[in-house]
């Protein structure tokens, strides 16, 4: 198989002889690290971190040429598991010089699979590891992720319920009676007409009636939401959102691209690319969304961007004047909401066509993100 070509564009392309060196000098590095706690963590950190050499060469795919993509996001895939296998070998053995790897030595393919690859191309059939690490769930980690960067800019996280009621689900959104979403075959009903929370808009929604009329104000709601549909690696009937509201008389579209455009850089890295469009929904006016590269088929085409090359995972726009009356907000103050899709975020993050496997509660997965 012939290795993918260097990338045309860029002062310094990625390439598979770059990613070799990249990972043969991570291994020079673990031999001579010190096998102390603090000096193996700051090796880890330092190359297998969300921040680390793989992790900054891996946002550098997106300027490869299209048909190299793929390749180059295995080989980094292949190179992190490498990583951590050696530094899981080095633990263990950190008294045994035969622990210490030999970058110029070739991979023996009988070599048992890495059980957990901090960061990279998740691989959903290695081994499960023998006992969990202390940690939370990604998507979890994750929503934490997006309240830290809201809340640099004064947003405050606030606490939401999974069982809404019609009114906040539907009504106060200006969706008609007659719509798709409100029947039951794709919203889940309680026996007393509740509803189980198919958006977190609602919980939103809840928050801004709670204010005075003419009140300034900036808070996120996350939480699980549930939908009837079809699971398949973009949809499932569970899943996660992280809403940011921000509510004041000197609110503009400006301030929700930058803050949408930010989380992506924030989330992803600079080297995921990122587009704004217009997207219609009934309680916004504009509505946008943000598309972004998908990374596990090197914006080829697959099941989770449905063959487009993009995968939208965040929505929202400027709450339209008939929400703002629902909620009885003062005529001379406006709101922007984004909604966050974590599991797509995520499935971008780790190079995963499928975002069952964030649900699924499999440790094989969950713990190669940590």
């Amino acid at each position: 198989m012939s290795e993918p070509a260097p990338a045309a564009t860029g002062r310094d392309p990625l390439s598979a002889p770059r990613i070799r060196d990249l990972r043969d000098l991570a291994l020079r590095e673990l031999a001579a690290c010190p096998a102390t706690g603090p000096a193996l963590a700051e090796w880890e950190g330092r190359h297998l971190g969300r921040r680390g050499s793989l992790a900054r060469h891996r946002a550098l795919i997106g300027q490869a040429p299209p048909a190299h993509r793929p390749a180059l996001g295995r080989l980094l895939g292949t190179a992190a598991a490498e990583l951590a296998r050696a530094l899981r070998e080095r633990r263990e053995r950190p008294t045994d010089p035969a622990a210490t790897t030999d970058p110029a030595a070739p991979t023996d393919p009988a070599a048992p699979a890495a059980s957990a690859a901090p960061t990279g191309t998740l691989d959903p059939c290695l081994a499960r590891p023998a006992a969990p690490p202390p940690e939370p769930h990604p998507v979890s980690r994750l929503a934490d992720e997006v309240a830290h960067y809201f809340g640099r800019s004064g947003f405050t996280r606030r606490a939401s319920r999974q069982i809404e009621d019609v009114a906040h689900s539907f009504d106060l959104l200006g969706v008609p009676a007659d719509h798709p979403t409100r029947s039951p075959q794709h919203t889940y009903f309680t026996e007393d007409g509740a509803v189980l929370r198919s958006h977190t808009t609602a919980s939103a929604l809840r928050l801004l009636r709670e204010l005075p009329p003419g009140r300034s104000a900036r808070f996120v709601v996350d939480g699980p939401c549930h939908r009837r549909t079809v699971p398949g690696p973009r949809f499932v009937t569970q899943f996660h959102q992280s809403e940011a509201v921000a509510v004041g008389p000197r609110i503009r579209l400006s301030d929700l691209k930058g803050l949408a455009l930010g989380l992506c850089a924030e989330v992803l890295g600079p080297g995921v690319p990122a587009r704004l469009r217009f997207r219609t929904l009934p309680y916004v006016s504009p509505g946008l969304a943000i598309d972004v590269a998908c990374t596990p088929c090197g914006s080829a085409g697959c099941g989770l961007c449905l063959g487009s090359g993009h995968l939208e995972v965040i929505s929202g726009g400027m709450l339209s004047a008939a929400v703002m009356r629902s909620v009885g907000a003062s005529p001379q103050v406006r709101a922007l909401s984004l909604a966050v899709s974590l599991e797509r975020v995520l499935a971008i993050r780790h190079g995963l066509d499928d975002i069952r496997h964030f649900l699924d509660n499999d440790l094989s997965v969950l713990t190669q993100t940590y």
